[in-house]
């Protein structure tokens, strides 16, 4: 009796250790899912603020690319708008430069008389019955030179013009040299034109002759409005230079949308 006692307490004691055992066995994967939906949610969490912070960087930097190439637009059209008045006034510096009207005060009855200076006209031909004998000294070899860079200034500016409508593009360097080498240009015309208008070879005439009455008067008023012009013209290129320079292409601005 004694013996079948102590094995049922054996076998009660057995049957304990292994419900206990079944037990911690039980708890472990409950703690196991437990940490791990609370890795997944912290990784759900710092996936989901990356992504917010990624969508943000591309809304500044789409905002960006569409802010440059506003600017750019904007660019084009004020260098467009600026070309073309500068083409209407190289176009009148021209046509002031060639006819060459002016008036001049004829000495013996002091009546004003119209001129017309056009290119024929500019070295004295004593065969023209058109020109004074006061104009002995006239001889215009610098209105050659103004002349031709006048025309190139012309051309060119329209040639670029052309370009920009057939939509081929120029380097943004080739723009700015051309806009600022044409400045000095602009200058010497103005100053050329300014000098010739006042009929500096009269004064010439009346020196070498040694006349006392130097009442003559003579005024080129052509040339005097195409050298005014000529100084507009000077600051027009000197705009279209600086806004090439400050302002990027559009065709930069696209690479960079693309990029993007």
């Amino acid at each position: 009796m004694k013996k079948q006692v102590t094995m049922d307490k054996e076998y009660c004691n057995m049957e304990k250790i292994v419900s206990k055992t079944a037990c911690k066995s039980s708890s472990v994967p409950a703690v196991a899912s437990s940490s791990k939906t609370k890795m997944e949610a912290t990784d759900r969490k710092v996936s989901t603020g990356t992504l917010n912070r990624l969508i943000l960087v591309a809304q500044a930097l789409e905002s960006e690319v569409e802010t440059r190439r506003n600017d750019d637009i904007s660019a084009i059209k004020i260098t467009f708008s600026i070309r073309v008045a500068n083409t209407i006034l190289l176009l009148l510096i021209n046509i002031l430069l060639f006819s060459g009207f002016g008036k001049y005060q004829v000495q013996k009855d002091g009546r004003y008389q119209d001129l017309m200076l056009t290119a024929d006209k500019w070295t004295y031909d004593s065969s023209n019955d058109e020109l004074p004998e006061t104009f002995a000294y006239l001889r215009l070899s610098g209105q050659y030179l103004s002349a031709c860079i006048t025309v190139f200034l012309l051309f060119s500016t329209f040639f670029l013009q052309l370009l920009h409508l057939c939509g081929i593009s120029i380097s943004r360097i080739t723009n700015m040299c051309y806009s600022f080498g044409a400045v000095p240009f602009t200058l010497f015309v103005f100053g050329l034109e300014m000098h010739y208008s006042t009929c500096p070879w009269l004064d010439e005439y009346f020196i070498s002759y040694s006349m006392s009455d130097m009442s003559s008067q003579c005024a080129i008023n052509g040339w005097a409005l195409a050298g005014i012009f000529s100084l507009l013209s000077c600051g027009l290129f000197v705009s279209e230079g600086i806004i090439t320079a400050f302002f990027g292409n559009s065709h930069a601005t696209e690479n960079k949308e693309t990029i993007v």
